[in-house]
């Protein structure tokens, strides 16, 4: 059992950006397949200058960043290009991940593909080898996991990750789940902004990630496994808002999750599963029940296991926090009407030839009623990957309930 805790060159641009020796000294590095262009922003602080002077040079230096942002739109991010197979075909579309041999792009219509690196033409090649080597700034593993606390009194883990020149807040979605907003925290305390925006992963992994400002940079994702491969976690182990190491080793590895041994707790959900490079392997997501069979007894398996969520291969859908909260809502309505429909049932089944059981089987249809209402606003949460399967089991369950009530009418005329 589960237990949740551009098609032109500038699209290839190599970026980093680091600190020059003072609080806003940033430099960044343009690097195309031909040519090396540095751009110092504010070798100092913007207004390292007193008076009035100091205020027209700041704001002239301020200026110069949006101009350049205006000019560069792929500087974050990947844009739409065209990619040419081995064999001479031509498809435009837009690089969403690189994992091991393959690579992950989408049309313009959203439709995705998973292609090898070995049916790419050389230029694309390149394109990819640029695109895995852009570079933000790379804070330490203590500077980039974060505390993450919901309304409900919810408390989990989340990590700042960098990718393809983008930053994103990445968590679990059951960390957020039912939130309508959360609060952000860094070690220090010093709180973090995030919006209502988010996206989701698409196959139902138990993914979430929010779009942060690229200055805050991010730890790097690994790019392969290896059993045995020392690793910890870190998180909000046990929600007491204190970050701690958790030391083991990765000891299965599977196409959406790897199981390590790492002893995550509740409130670690959400943390990265790092390496010895402080490099991300997975987000920390849940813990197995032990299995108490026969063949279980004196095996690892006779043990809790813990699981996290691989990062690699994964397309996100753009989704509100306020929308993933009502349409949970809705579910949870829903399951809880199906409780009390089991409780009615088992009355009147046990009863049914009692004159009290029609006052039971009343109560029972009013319920029942009441989740035929639930089901019109289930579209909602069964368009939500992640509350897809909860949803659709409603479904299930609600015409398999017709069926039911139908047979125990003709039961009780009887």
């Amino acid at each position: 059992m589960k237990r949740p805790l551009g098609a032109s060159q500038a699209s290839a641009l190599s970026f980093s950006l680091r600190l020059c020796g003072s609080a806003c000294g940033y430099v960044i590095t343009l690097r195309t397949p031909h040519s090396l262009l540095r751009v110092a922003l504010c070798h100092s602080n913007v207004f390292d200058v007193e008076g009035m002077w100091g205020l027209v040079t700041g704001m002239s230096r301020l200026f110069a960043w949006l101009v350049l942002l205006s000019l560069c739109p792929t500087l974050f991010g990947l844009s739409p290009r065209t990619w040419t197979s081995s064999d001479g075909k031509k498809i435009q579309a837009t690089l969403l991940d690189a994992f091991g041999e393959e690579i992950l792009i989408r049309r313009g219509d959203g439709v995705s593909f998973r292609l090898p690196l070995a049916r790419l033409s050389q230029e694309d090649k390149r394109y990819v080898a640029e695109a895995r080597a852009l570079r933000l700034p790379v804070p330490s593993a203590l500077q980039s996991v974060l505390i993450i606390n919901t309304p409900d009194g919810g408390r989990g883990t989340g990590f700042l990750v960098q990718r393809f020149g983008e930053v994103h807040l990445m968590t679990n979605a059951h960390v957020v789940r039912g939130a309508n907003k959360i609060t952000v925290m860094r070690a220090d305390g010093r709180p973090l902004a995030t919006t209502d925006r988010m996206e989701m992963a698409k196959d139902g992994r138990d993914l979430v990630r929010f779009k942060m400002v690229p200055a805050l940079g991010g730890v790097t994702r690994a790019e392969d496994f290896r059993l045995g491969e020392a690793v910890y976690a870190l998180g909000n182990s046990g929600g007491l808002n204190v970050l701690t190491p958790l030391g083991g080793q990765v000891i299965g590895v599977g196409p959406s999750e790897i199981e390590v041994t790492t002893p995550f707790i509740p409130g670690n959900s959400g943390g990265p599963i790092l390496n010895r490079r402080n490099e991300v392997l997975g987000v920390a997501t849940y813990v197995a029940a032990s299995k108490r069979e026969w063949w279980a007894r004196g095996t690892r398996f006779a043990q809790v296991r813990r699981v996290a969520t691989r990062l690699d291969g994964v397309e996100w859908v753009p989704l509100s926090l306020q929308a993933f909260h009502d349409a949970d809502l809705t579910v949870k309505n829903a399951v809880s009407k199906i409780e009390d429909i089991e409780k009615w049932k088992r009355i009147v089944q046990a009863n049914v030839n009692n004159p009290d059981a029609k006052d039971a089987a009343t109560k029972l249809i009013r319920i029942s009623g009441r989740l035929e209402n639930d089901l019109r606003l289930m579209s909602a949460a069964v368009r939500i990957p992640f509350l897809k399967e909860d949803a659709a089991r409603v479904q299930a369950y609600n015409r398999k309930l017709k069926d039911e009530l139908h047979a125990l009418r003709r039961k009780m005329q009887q």
